[in-house]
């Protein structure tokens, strides 16, 4: 039989609620004593109780905090694949409590810190690319709360791991298809939201692409929904009507439908090529009616499902993830190639 906690408790001349707060990185013990638990720890190769864990958690639900920004089209998916995790947890009486923030980041933060004082066992984030949201989420760190962010990073909030696209690589994908799609060139439009750290690193690695590899391509508007209280569909409006040049619309973010049909009543669609983000009903329908050249997934779904993984075997069985970011696959879908 392994060591049990109480065993490292006795050794290390402690209470077990002790060695757990060293487990689960809780402030409350001192430096030298943290050290030497976890010397003890690793000695032992501790290996935590799941049945006995299980047992506990009947007695209490384990509630899991899943806070998104509500401008983020992607939460039902994202939610999907968390919901298809939970069954192999079932024993472990499993809450979940989801927040949709409607404001900015000081709405984020604030639900954020709201959450915190409500002894949640931990979190799935979807932050917002603020100094504000990172500091509420560095104070989770502080309280020893693990949490992971999907779908857009932030690289120092103390995060236990990020789950999400490669946006990057989806970038200079978008650029290499426009590339194709234009093999004589012509002048791009990009409507996107700077408020996801995410979206910013998507369309910088896009304009770097374009600016740098493909000189027939050219970007001559840019759309920053979040400067504006106007619809994306009014927004979208006025850029096409400003900018009757363009030849291709790349969309970073969300409201792809409001943004396409804009395209479309504007009558510019059927002469622009359009690239866009993720494969949910809306957009799936809009690549197979040929609106939309072309979708670039980041298998939300799985997304979610692989950030509660992560959380829940770290909670459960104190398993630490073997590295600190997990991309998902970038996925080009067009008509042929689209689910139903």
């Amino acid at each position: 039989m392994g060591v049990t906690l109480q065993d490292i408790a006795n050794m290390a001349g402690v209470h077990k609620s002790t060695v757990d707060k060293v487990i689960h990185n809780r402030p409350g013990v001192s430096d030298k004593k943290r050290a030497e638990i976890r010397k003890l720890l690793e000695e032992h190769h501790y290996q935590p109780n799941p049945l006995a864990k299980a047992m506990n958690y009947q007695k209490r639900a384990m509630t899991i905090a899943a806070v998104f920004a509500s401008n983020v089209d992607s939460v039902e998916a994202l939610l999907d694949g968390m919901r298809l995790v939970t069954p192999d947890f079932s024993n472990f009486n499993i809450k979940i409590e989801q927040r949709v923030v409607s404001g900015g980041a000081a709405e984020q933060a604030k639900v954020l810190r709201e959450l915190r004082k409500e002894k949640i066992s931990g979190a799935v984030v979807l932050p917002i690319g603020d100094p504000e949201v990172e500091q509420a989420l560095l104070e989770y760190r502080d309280a020893g709360i693990p949490f992971v962010t999907m779908n857009s990073d932030l690289k120092n909030s103390g995060r236990l791991a990020y789950v999400g696209q490669n946006m990057v690589q989806s970038g200079r994908l978008a650029a290499r298809l426009f590339d194709i799609a234009m093999p004589q060139g012509g002048k791009i439009g990009i409507v996107t939201r700077r408020n996801l750290q995410a979206l910013r690193e998507r369309e910088d690695s896009f304009t770097e692409t374009v600016n740098g590899r493909y000189p027939n391509l050219a970007i001559t508007a840019v759309t920053d929904l979040m400067e504006s209280d106007a619809s994306p569909y009014d927004q979208t409006r006025q850029m096409l009507e400003a900018h009757p040049e363009l030849d291709g619309l790349f969309i970073t973010c969300g409201a792809v439908p409001e943004i396409v049909q804009a395209a479309d009543v504007s009558g510019r669609l059927k002469k622009m090529k359009v690239i866009c983000y993720e494969n949910y009903p809306k957009i799936t329908y809009l690549v197979k009616t040929g609106k939309i050249g072309c979708t670039i997934s980041g298998n939300l779904e799985t997304q979610g499902r692989l950030a509660m993984r992560l959380l829940f075997e770290y909670l459960v069985y104190h398993k630490q993830p073997d590295r600190e970011i997990y991309y998902t696959t970038n996925e080009i879908l067009i008509r042929e190639n689209i689910g139903d």
